[in-house]
């Protein structure tokens, strides 16, 4: 989908007005991207860039990527 905003933050808010439901997903309460939630721009993550003040261009790709962990090992 195509989404607008000059950063990755605002790529997510985008989303967020237009699926309003996602906020709490991607989101906690202060605005800060929930613990296992990683997020990608052209396959680099944001924490080693500029989180979510990583600036975005008509061209990039946004992943938006739930971590996952548990399971049993035998």
């Amino acid at each position: 989908m195509e989404l607008s905003g000059s950063t990755v933050g605002e790529v997510l808010q985008d989303l967020c007005r237009r699926y309003p439901s996602v906020r709490d997903q991607l989101f906690e309460p202060d605005g800060s991207l929930r613990r296992f939630v990683n997020v990608y721009i052209n396959n680099e993550d944001i924490q080693y860039l500029d989180k979510l003040e990583t600036s975005t261009s008509r061209d990039d790709t946004v992943i938006i990527l739930p971590a996952m962990a548990g399971g049993v090992c035998t």
